[in-house]
């Protein structure tokens, strides 16, 4: 899929192209960031749209009723017909074939684009009212649409779900009539399944933002302010007669001046008490042991605090809080729990700067996570400022091109689950207000941001160690 950028922070007009893995590499204040949160924003948009535009009248992509503007094989989709169907039997569907859907898809895409760049970025941002006045975002699915769509189940609070399908020929949609509920209930949730259904393809982010080494030390400060805040609000209603309960999010946002990935990077960094019972998706492949070789130590939470723990040999060991472990536990904490208890095979990982305070060996380690990652489903996209990413991401395409067997991998220091197929990997360089796509070739993907940086100091190396020799030897 492929997402249009105008008028974002530094970022004149660019277009990115999502791979499996996405790279956007660049010099400082060139614009990265602000493209991985535009993205992220939109994507974390997408479940509450439908509830939005239903407040706001029909929806113009729903398939069109006149039969002359219908093809061959497909059914008029009229909500209040379907909603009644569902009511009535608990099961409705309609005929339709992948090519009306997908013109559907990119008649919702236009809408859900032109309504996040109207009202939704500056929110993103956490700007003031008229902040990214001529912020424009588009999207678009270069493909067709997916051949069949497994049952998505959408939710509505606590009246319970409904669940859409496509198999190629109809959309099928599913209710549990032995529950009573009222007729917006099914009308709601018909509107919000189709929409789902077309927005299948599109992945639900999870972020993780350079701030995160900030949020490790100071979450316990902010949850403390806040929580004082509320208290003090509290008083104030008991003094004047009231004993009004204020919800803590209210205060939330109303104090919040983060963007929001820095406020949903906080919030998950407060979830880990809560979530480490349960087991990601990718659990199996056991990721986060990548991050424990890196660290050479372990992390565990205790009494709602995150810990970290050496590995290191009988008396060097050592059981840290985490604020007291290095910056490089710190930064890997979260992607260490994500990959672990929250992390889903339709998500994109969004990591900015994953390279920070981490030594050059490890940067080529995470190079291999990464790959790792990529290969168990999940998505990602990375800003980065190291070479030695890229050069070892570059290793890894040719490593995926070569097919090479698990001894001759071995042989040369590779895993055989980290080789990349080339077909999977996008990378940008960010500049002149723009994006630059990298070219690909059978030695990977040419990085002239970094490439160039590099010659001119072998260059001036060269000039110096020669001058140094002649130097040496006239004395």
């Amino acid at each position: 899929m492929k997402f249009r950028f105008r008028n974002i922070g530094p970022v004149e007009e660019a277009e990115l192209e999502l791979g499996r893995l996405t790279i956007i590499a660049g010099r400082n204040n060139t614009g990265k960031t602000y493209l991985a949160y535009t993205l992220y924003g939109l994507l974390q948009q997408r479940d509450g749209w439908p509830s939005r535009r239903s407040r706001r009248g029909p929806f113009p992509w729903l398939v069109a009723t006149d039969a002359g503007d219908r093809s061959p094989g497909v059914e008029p989709f009229e909500v209040g017909e379907i909603a009644a169907s569902l009511s009535r039997d608990g099961f409705a569907s309609r005929r339709v074939d992948g090519a009306t859907l997908a013109h559907e898809r990119a008649s919702m895409a236009r809408t859900l684009g032109s309504d996040y760049s109207k009202s939704l970025v500056r929110h993103v941002f956490s700007t003031p009212d008229g902040a990214f006045e001529d912020a424009r975002l588009g999207l678009e699915w270069p493909g067709p649409f997916p051949e069949t769509v497994a049952p998505i189940e959408v939710r509505s609070g606590g009246a319970g779900a409904v669940s859409v399908d496509f198999d190629g020929a109809q959309v099928s949609f599913r209710a549990d009539k032995r529950k009573s509920r009222p007729p917006m209930f099914y009308r709601r949730s018909v509107v919000a399944a189709y929409t789902h259904l077309l927005l299948s393809s599109l992945p639900t982010p999870f972020v993780l933002t350079a701030e995160r080494f900030g949020i490790s030390l100071f979450h316990r400060e902010l949850d403390f302010t806040k929580n004082r805040l509320v208290q003090l609000l509290q008083q104030i209603d008991r003094r004047n007669g009231k004993n009004t309960e204020v919800p803590f999010w209210i205060i939330d946002r109303a104090t919040s001046r983060y963007a929001t990935p820095i406020q949903d990077n906080i919030d998950y960094t407060r979830s880990l008490p809560e979530i480490r019972r349960e087991a990601s998706e990718v659990h199996e492949r056991r990721l986060f042991h990548g991050i424990k070789e890196m660290m050479d130590g372990d992390y565990r939470i205790s009494d709602g605090e995150v810990r970290f723990v050496s590995r290191r040999r009988k008396g060097h060991r050592f059981d840290l809080p985490l604020y007291r472990a290095s910056s490089s536990a710190r930064g890997l904490s979260d992607l260490y729990f994500y990959l672990r208890h929250a992390a889903h095979q339709d998500d994109l990982l969004i990591v900015d700067e994953p390279e920070s305070h981490l030594d050059t060996e490890n940067q080529v380690r995470l190079a291999h996570l990464l790959s790792r990652i990529v290969k168990s489903g999940i998505r990602v996209l990375i800003t980065t400022h190291s070479d030695y990413i890229v050069k070892e991401i570059n290793n890894l395409l040719m490593l995926g091109r070569l097919k090479l067997n698990r001894t001759a991998m071995r042989k040369i220091g590779y895993r055989e689950d980290v080789g990349l197929d080339g077909e999977d990997v996008r990378a940008y360089v960010a500049e002149g207000g723009g994006l630059r796509k990298c070219r690909s070739d059978h030695y990977g993907l040419d990085f002239p941001v970094f490439d160039t940086t590099i010659d001119s100091l072998n260059e001036r190396s060269a000039d110096l160690t020669e001058r140094v020799m002649e130097s040496a030897s006239s004395e």
